[in-house]
């Protein structure tokens, strides 16, 4: 499954899932470094979904005065 296709909670969801991986020394070198290569881009996008969010809500008071 794509991560577009994830939901925010999802998305957050996987990350704290890949962290508790990695925290716990349960993959070997190439497994973490995929991972935190997911966790990352994960990241990135609940980063993104997060400003479009914000620039809305800012939006809609400018939109009131």
């Amino acid at each position: 499954m794509e991560n577009k296709q994830l939901s925010f909670e999802e998305k957050l969801k996987k990350v704290n899932e890949i962290a508790s991986l990695l925290e716990n020394n349960e993959l070997n070198l190439e497994e973490s470094l995929i991972k935190f290569e997911e966790a990352n881009k994960l990241i990135k996008e609940l980063e993104e979904t997060i400003i479009e969010a914000k620039e809305k809500i800012e939006n809609n008071k400018l939109g009131e005065k």
